[in-house]
């Protein structure tokens, strides 16, 4: 099959965007460098100095002093369930669907999990591949039903995804777990922290769904119905079953990160997650584009924004913690009105490229 380069329609009008693979990985660069010296602003309103405010932020964030003291292993640790309801919204994305139900189906999937955790004893590996698994499906299928009901029925998602968000709490009812500490747990990357193997199940399932959409035709069918809905239907495809089949996936992969809280973080059921907000899974994938292999690197910088904030902002710098959240909406928003420096980033690509080819240039006449 033929190569086709990642397009989404999050990305705005194409006459109004850089079009080749480097212009569009520099649209959310320059969203990261506007926002933050934009936010710079803010702090110098504070009364306290940006510069030193941005070092504090960048070391509680991102900072490692010692392997007992590393905040850089904590951000990884919350980047966990950052980059799999950031792919969670992609695949949904991809599809044409936008969904907004990551929360609820983390909550599904971290009920089912306990659920599978506490009620009784297997061998360890196969009690952790169980419980992960039943997170899975029971994410998928919560996610799954707004895609029926969008695909059958025509009910717009963002609706149905939100409401199914309330309603997850009610459906963890049908599960049977106490709320002690659960005896089922994955193990741990470092120590003295909760970084666990999660991460790694997390940079897999990345690298899973980029080659499931690139290379797959099930994958290739999802795209097509969101991209071009009428000409994936002249082909052939079956646009509701590509809407499911994607909404379930989407579902799963929120479920798998609610898996993870239980069994490597939180050791038992809860409805609060180191994910932060409800609608963290959105921003990671407007941050990376939509695109798997970018999710990773936005859940890092979101997770080490948010860490920094608070331990840095606040703690240290006595800046207010929001300015984290609003440095983080600011790169949104950026990433989303890029028609607004479409230009400043297409100059910017233009003049990269001339750079490299006058190095190239060099190279030539040297060798």
């Amino acid at each position: 099959m033929k190569e086709e380069t990642y397009t989404s329609s999050l990305q705005g009008n194409a006459d109004q965007a850089p079009t080749t693979r480097l212009g569009r990985w520099l649209l959310p660069i320059f969203a990261v460098v506007a926002s933050f010296g934009l936010s710079g602003l803010f702090i110098f309103f504070t009364d306290s100095s940006p510069i030193e405010g941005y070092r504090e932020l960048l070391a509680a964030g991102f900072g490692c002093r010692t392997p007992d003291y590393c905040a850089l292993l904590t951000t990884l640790q919350f980047a966990t369930p950052l980059l799999l309801t950031g792919l969670s919204a992609t695949v949904a994305f991809r599809a044409g669907m936008f969904s907004i139900g990551q929360v609820g189906q983390m909550i599904l999937g971290a009920a089912a999990t306990a659920s599978v955790s506490s009620m009784f004893e297997l061998p360890y590996a196969y009690h952790v591949i169980l419980a992960l698994v039943v997170g899975i499906i029971a994410g998928g299928l919560w996610g799954w039903i707004p895609g029926v009901l969008k695909a059958y029925f025509g009910v717009n998602e963002v609706i149905s995804t939100l409401l199914l968000n309330e309603l997850s709490l009610f459906a963890v009812g049908f599960f049977r777990f106490g709320y002690r500490m659960l005896p089922l747990r994955i193990p741990p990357l470092a120590r003295n922290t909760k970084l666990n193997i999660g991460l790694l199940i997390a940079i897999m399932a990345a690298i899973l769904i980029f080659i499931y959409l690139r290379n797959y035709q099930l994958g290739y069918e999802e795209r097509m119905s969101g991209d071009s809905p009428w000409f994936a239907f002249a082909g052939g495809i079956q646009n509701r079953r590509a809407i499911t089949r994607a909404m379930f996936i989407s579902g799963g992969l929120a479920g798998l990160a609610g898996a993870i809280e239980v069994l490597g973080v939180l050791y038992r059921f809860s409805t609060v997650f180191t994910a932060g907000g409800n609608f963290d899974g959105v921003a990671v994938a407007l941050l990376g584009q939509a695109h798997p292999l970018g999710i990773p690197i936005a859940a890092f910088v979101l997770a080490g924004l948010r860490l920094g904030a608070l331990n840095g902002l606040q703690l240290k710098a006595h800046v207010p913690r929001e300015l984290g959240g609003a440095i983080i909406a600011m790169m949104i928003i950026l990433v989303s009105t890029r028609g607004l420096y479409a230009g400043v980033v297409s100059r910017l690509e233009r003049w990269i490229r001339q750079i490299h080819s006058k190095i190239g240039g060099l190279n030539r006449k040297h060798n």
